[in-house]
């Protein structure tokens, strides 16, 4: 018995504790209580536990009610995270739209300097090959796309048509070993053909060591090709050196079109050569 006391002497106490108590609240509710010297002791006794009881539970609801009011918010920020990422995804194809549309702009005032025959094109793939720099456009013969075609941008100039199926075009771009077309220095009028390569810039070729050329000057398309037109931008001159000895000088060009940034073009013929 003395064992079972010992185990369950805090629950036997907590029980005994609330048993004497409502005892004294329903002695006093009855106005027994009035002349026994215990009962006010003993009130005065449970008063704390009283107190501690009823702050237990105050705080145990507002602890509730703040786990409440935490889940409430969580949801509330996730919603709000959720429509933030909404709204972000919208902006950036809002200003994907607008940056398309303002190319489109450029291309269409620029297609108004060339033959009536130019054909929009967007890029569509990049050549994997190491050995060759070219791009795909998507469209073909049977919307007017024929080999030997100049390819052109409002910056400048980019390649030709090298390839044609139905509904698409391979290009080969002006950075390429195996291009070449034809210019003339803007300032000097020194002629030379810029062709690309794979260990270095683009080069001018032919250049007599007697031609004025300096770095920063333009070299426009001159048109004798037959496949660009006359006076599209080609690149500048980044570097001049005139070799001690050979017919030609050393001429490196920054080329205007970066064609791995490029993704619209128009499709030209070099009928009807016009200026810029």
């Amino acid at each position: 018995m003395l064992a079972f006391f010992r185990r369950n002497q805090v629950l036997l106490t907590s029980f005994f504790c609330v048993l004497l108590s409502l005892y004294i609240l329903s002695a006093a509710a009855r106005g027994h209580l009035r002349g026994d010297p215990v009962g006010p002791l003993l009130l005065a006794l449970m008063r704390p536990l009283q107190i501690g009881a009823q702050l237990t539970a105050l705080k145990a609801r507002e602890i509730q009610q703040g786990y409440w009011n935490l889940l409430r918010m969580a949801s509330e920020n996730e919603r709000l995270k959720a429509r933030i990422t909404e709204l972000e995804a919208e902006r950036s194809r809002l200003q994907e739209v607008e940056a398309t549309n303002r190319r489109l702009r450029e291309l269409l005032e620029f297609r108004s300097q060339l033959p009536p025959r130019s054909i929009t094109a967007a890029v569509i793939g990049n050549s994997a090959s190491t050995w060759s720099r070219s791009f795909v456009l998507d469209r073909g013969s049977e919307d007017g796309v024929a080999r030997g075609m100049a390819v052109v941008s409002p910056v400048g100039v980019v390649g030709q048509v090298v390839a044609v199926a139905a509904r698409s075009t391979k290009v080969l771009l002006i950075a390429d070993p195996h291009s070449g077309v034809d210019v003339i220095d803007q300032r000097s009028r020194a002629r030379g053909i810029v062709s690309g390569s794979f260990d270095g810039a683009p080069t001018m070729k032919y250049t007599k060591r007697s031609e004025d050329i300096q770095e920063g000057d333009r070299l426009i398309t001159s048109g004798l090709d037959g496949i660009f037109p006359k006076g599209l931008l080609v690149g500048t001159v980044t570097k001049a050196r005139k070799k001690t000895f050979g017919l030609f000088q050393y001429v490196e060009v920054g080329l205007a079109v970066d064609p791995y940034r490029i993704e619209e073009v128009l499709v030209v013929s070099a009928e009807a050569p016009q200026g810029r």
